[in-house]
């Protein structure tokens, strides 16, 4: 029996002797040495990639964070209550009454120019039927009492939804627009962009950013919430 364990020792350490001496085992540092080198190498450029990438990320997730959190709190601008539930088409036809001075008319046209640029609504000339939609715009004079001392009304307007349930159904808005040529201030781009979003079935906006706040601020430029709250009409 200890012979035979004596021949079996032998018999491993001349096999480790011959295993120690190949060039395969010699090989071995240098393989991993190479293995290393080439993992560093692919690795590192791939980091500065993912750190460039995680900046960007970052950045990206900083944006995405800044438009999420603006999309949370930005609500539509609200709708005038007649038209909310209603299906309306989104062209409009329309005229000027014939005592509307050039200066009126010109910042009408500019209003109606804003709200064609969205694509949302298109604004055209003329008269149309009683069942399309159709924009009066117009004038009125109104003097501000001695206990409204402070505060001018420089417009105002609205739809008028006429609805026919049954055969030949429809839905229109014939709708109106007027500034108070009592004072010059109504002629403004603004104010006809703001009584022309009322028109169109925009209600008042508490952002001062709106075209739809109800205290003039010069604004003639739709927000985002103008923008949806046209959207929430003419495309739902």
């Amino acid at each position: 029996m200890r012979f035979f364990k004596g021949l079996l020792w032998a018999i491993i350490l001349l096999a480790g002797l011959y295993f120690f001496t190949t060039n395969d085992f010699k090989a071995i540092p240098d393989k991993l040495a190479t293995t290393v080198s080439q993992w560093t190498a692919s690795v590192a450029p791939e980091m500065t990639s993912d750190s460039a990438a995680s900046d960007s990320g970052s950045s990206s997730m900083s944006s995405a964070s800044d438009s999420a959190a603006s999309s949370a709190t930005t609500e539509a601008t609200p709708l005038e209550a007649n038209v909310q539930g209603k299906t309306l088409a989104s062209t409009y036809y329309y005229h000027f009454d014939d005592d509307v001075p050039t200066a009126a008319r010109q910042v009408f046209a500019q209003a109606i120019a804003t709200y064609n640029q969205t694509g949302i609504v298109k604004l055209v000339a003329g008269t149309g039927t009683a069942e399309q939609n159709q924009i009066t715009f117009s004038i009125y004079h109104k003097t501000m009492t001695a206990a409204e001392q402070g505060t001018i009304e420089l417009g105002h307007g609205g739809p008028k939804i006429i609805q026919r349930i049954g055969w030949g159904a429809y839905t229109a808005n014939h709708a109106t627009a007027s500034l108070n040529a009592t004072y010059t201030a109504a002629f403004q781009e603004s104010v006809a962009v703001h009584e022309l979003g009322h028109a169109l079935g925009l209600d008042h906006s508490t952002s001062q950013d709106s075209v739809m706040y109800p205290v003039d601020q010069g604004k003639t430029a739709l927000t985002a919430a103008d923008i949806a709250g046209l959207n929430s009409i003419y495309n739902n």
